[in-house]
């Protein structure tokens, strides 16, 4: 459980500090006094990453740009058996370089050993990315579901993004005869080994999330409509995938080698994890051509919950953050929502409107931000 939260220079929150209570807390105030900038650290502070801003300097606060001041997120977090005080720092040099940097009871922590140690599933309006947006949307969000899954992920992404940037400028250079195709090689491997590990668990981890999500599914659309989830690699297994991680790596290699000659006509890699997506399916219907916007915000909720489901079973209980989340649901979505985040530790919602939670004589822990009326 996430206790206190101390927020320097994120948004608009030059110094602000808060102690979180179990159950369900609203978080009060007029527009743009900065509940959904507190939603946002605390997810940054799980994820290492903010799910509004494409870029991290963006989150900086823009009046101490240039000061050679910094923002901070700090969290403390208890559990049965510990505490841990987390921290992120970002920073821009004098040059604007941005640097990143996690910390963990005062050690200075890698940003992959970091993330995840503060389990988290966030809903906001952005999540339409998920149905509307492109692959690239989607693949993050497979990434950031994995990271919360799997401990080692992060690591293995980022390796696996370093490898694919090395080959692809090998494959650069090869098309200009300025290397040796046999170099290849042992970018290959490399690509082969962390790349089946990222297919296996995104396999997993989907195949999982859309079990959980039929039933959600059948629950928010009142059994009038059929909501699936389903991985799409990049690679081809023919309907006959297994999870065993030689399976994997055979296919991967023999696909590789045949894409060879055209990644090196293309200078890039043209298959891998890195070109991989997510289909969603309304009705058997592609959603991102075909679901009302209404539809695609109860398909991205019913994904959402099934993310809070399948990391519950992983022993770990993410902490629920709704930021403005009833405010495009009917009643019946809205009370639904409202009895789903019960069964959860803690779960923070900004929004105008509370009635629906305050109706069902829900407890609320309140914090009021700013000057409020």
């Amino acid at each position: 459980m996430l206790e206190n939260i101390k927020i320097r220079n994120f948004r608009n929150l030059t110094n602000y500090e808060t102690n979180l209570n179990q159950g369900v807390t609203t978080l009060i105030g007029r527009n743009g006094v900065g509940k959904s900038s507190l939603i946002e650290a605390i997810y940054f502070l799980s994820i290492g990453r903010s799910f509004r801003a494409r870029h991290d300097r963006d989150t900086i606060n823009k009046n101490i740009i240039g000061s050679g001041d910094f923002a901070q997120i700090k969290g403390t977090i208890t559990s049965i058996n510990q505490i841990k005080e987390l921290q992120v720092v970002l920073n821009l040099d004098e040059f604007s370089k941005l640097s990143k940097n996690g910390n963990i009871n005062g050690a200075n922590t890698k940003l992959s050993e970091f993330v995840g140690n503060l389990k988290s599933v966030c809903f906001s309006v952005n999540d339409m990315d998920v149905i509307f947006g492109s692959p690239s949307e989607r693949r993050k969000y497979m990434d950031l579901l994995n990271t919360q899954l799997t401990s080692n992920y992060t690591s293995e992404l980022l390796t696996y993004n370093n490898v694919i940037n090395s080959r692809n400028a090998l494959l650069k250079r090869i098309k200009f005869n300025e290397a040796n195709k046999e170099e290849l090689d042992y970018w290959n491997e490399k690509m082969l080994d962390i790349g089946s590990f990222i297919i296996q668990n995104r396999y997993q981890s989907l195949q999982q999330l859309n079990s959980i999500s039929n039933d959600i599914f059948v629950k928010i659309f009142n059994s009038e409509h059929e909501g699936e989830i389903q991985y799409l690699p990049s690679l081809d297994f023919d309907d006959n995938f297994q999870f065993d991680i030689e399976f994997i790596r055979d296919h991967f290699k023999s696909q590789l080698l045949e894409s060879e000659m055209k990644d090196i006509s293309y200078g890039r890699s043209t298959i891998g994890p890195h070109r991989d997506d997510i289909l969603i399916t309304i009705d058997g219907d592609i959603a991102q051509n075909f679901a009302s916007r209404g539809q695609a915000r109860l398909l991205v909720l019913g994904i959402k919950l099934a993310e809070c489901e399948l990391i519950k079973q992983s022993n770990e209980e993410p902490i629920i953050l709704l930021d403005d989340a009833f405010s495009e649901l009917d009643f019946k979505n809205q009370e639904y929502l409202a009895k789903f985040i019960l069964d959860y530790n803690q779960c923070l919602i900004t929004g105008l409107d509370f009635s629906v939670v305050k109706n069902m004589g829900i407890h609320t822990n309140d914090i009021v931000m700013g000057e409020y009326d």
